[in-house]
């Protein structure tokens, strides 16, 4: 569903010639016009921040992780990963639903719609920040009884529970900062984000070294280390919404949407946040699968995802840079830079991530060295970097029309990929196999087969929105996606 009316088609010169005959960016505030200039390199120079943002996350959660593996505790890693999943969960939804926040607010944007603009980034935030207090007591209250439907071993469950009360106490700022930086890649605005996230990231690396190191307090002291940067982080990016362009910037005296346009908002967001959920959910069930063959094998697939980190998280971000760029254009109704913006991003998800899958199969062995000398879970997470990294393509290409989809303001299609073909397709592929062949391999296996299952239903459904937004223009209708 589109968030606002789209123009008819007789403004769309009217429209054009505004757009490129306007400042591409405000040096003062930060906002960066995608409906003008160059394609190809306005998209790659809109992209790099976050691809650079999403691997200095995983840089800070590797920092965590290596902390862990040496000076948590013999259960500290399978202790993380279980409780891991349980927060991811709830941040996985956010991170969603902030991406649903970057289709409406870039749209707006786009038709230069200021003042419907402030009302909707002032709702977003306040929706994660009572979201994030909910969670939080809901957390506090039923975490136990999430770590024994995961099937927690009883040696990590100490541990585990410690870990995720604490971490719980970061979900506020967590939430707001996944939509505030949404509402930023909305406005063209990638560069604050990466600089907010690596001073966090600094800051939690030394909180780790003095904390859980230096005053060994081990897996205890890496969660407080993490909540401090994570309070920091947030705080940081609540203030610098309040100083965007005057027209639209955040400021407490800013009344939050009426209903029917609350419903509208949360139309687009919670399917993407559905979606997002749902990946995390496909993990936590497969866990329990997982969870059967060890501790070894959880610690290996925890080991594993840090690595897969350095292709999951460049593919995802650049999927959210996609749905803003296009988002915008479409806002302007420049459905031209739409078709050329996809055909662009398809090859780039191809080719970059086959050239770094490569990298990382070499250097798979002293990477999975450096987070643990245990040789069954270095035997683990070597067995998954070879059996999915040569499969990881397709995973782009679904982020790729994720991205072009949301960009469209079609939310609810990617929302049911992510159900169909990575929570459910995934548990009955694992219990329909796993009986007769008692393998990590076939849980390996479920993630490469279910990237090809989630492209068949993204792919058509690309096409057929697009065309009738392209019939509808030149129909001279007002069209709604």
């Amino acid at each position: 569903m589109k968030y606002f009316s789209w123009h008819k088609a007789n403004q769309d010169s009217s429209i054009n010639k505004i757009n490129d005959s306007a400042p591409s960016e405000d040096a003062a505030t930060g906002e960066v016009r995608m409906d003008v200039g160059p394609i190809h390199r306005k998209l790659l120079a809109y992209a790099a921040p976050l691809l650079l943002m999403q691997l200095m996350l995983q840089l800070y959660n590797i920092a965590d992780c290596a902390v862990v593996g040496r000076f948590g505790g013999a259960f500290g890693l399978a202790a993380v990963g279980v409780a891991g999943l349980v927060l991811a969960v709830h941040i996985n939804f956010f991170i969603g639903f902030g991406v649903g926040v970057t289709s409406a607010v870039s749209q707006l944007f786009g038709a230069r719609r200021y003042e419907k603009l402030r009302h909707t980034i002032a709702t977003s935030i306040a929706i994660a920040t009572g979201a994030g207090i909910f969670l939080t007591l809901l957390g506090e209250v039923f975490g136990e009884r999430y770590l024994l439907w995961l099937s927690c071993p009883g040696e990590a469950m100490d541990d585990a529970l410690l870990y995720l009360r604490i971490c719980l106490l970061g979900l506020v700022p967590q939430l707001v900062y996944n939509v505030a930086n949404g509402i930023l890649r909305a406005l063209g605005n990638t560069k604050t984000p990466l600089y907010y996230l690596a001073s966090s990231a600094i800051l939690n690396v030394v909180l780790d070294l003095v904390l859980a190191v230096g005053m060994g307090f081990g897996l205890e002291g890496v969660a407080w280390a993490t909540i401090a940067a994570q309070w920091a982080l947030g705080l940081a990016m609540l203030w610098r919404l309040t100083r965007l362009d005057e027209r639209f910037c955040l400021t407490t005296g800013t009344t939050l949407l009426p209903m029917k346009e609350l419903l509208a908002l949360l139309r687009l967001g919670i399917p993407s946040g559905m979606q997002a959920a749902f990946m995390s959910l496909s993990s936590l069930l497969i866990q329990v699968s997982i969870d059967t063959f060890g501790p070894a094998a959880m610690a290996g697939m925890v080991v594993y995802a840090k690595i897969e980190g350095f292709l999951y998280y460049p593919a995802f971000s650049y999927g959210m840079a996609l749905t803003g760029f296009i988002g915008q254009n479409l806002g302007s109704g420049r459905l031209d830079r739409v078709e050329e913006a996809m055909r662009i991003s398809r090859r780039t998800a191809i080719y970059g991530t086959m050239a770094v899958c490569a990298a990382l199969m070499i250097l798979a062995e002293p990477l999975v060295g450096f987070f643990t000398e245990d040789p069954a879970t270095h035997a683990n997470a070597i067995a998954a970097v070879y059996w999915t990294f040569p499969f990881y393509f397709l995973y782009s290409l679904n982020q790729v029309y994720i991205g072009g989809l949301k960009g469209l303001g079609e939310t609810s299609i990617p929302m049911f990929s992510a159900l169909f073909a990575y929570a459910l397709f995934r548990v009955l592929w694992c219990q329909a196999l796993l009986p007769h062949w008692y393998d990590m391999a076939v849980i390996y296996n479920a993630y490469n087969v279910s990237f090809l299952v989630s492209l068949a239903i993204l792919v058509p459904a690309y096409r057929r929105i697009y065309h009738r937004l392209d019939t509808s223009k030149e129909d001279g209708m007002p069209i709604a996606v």
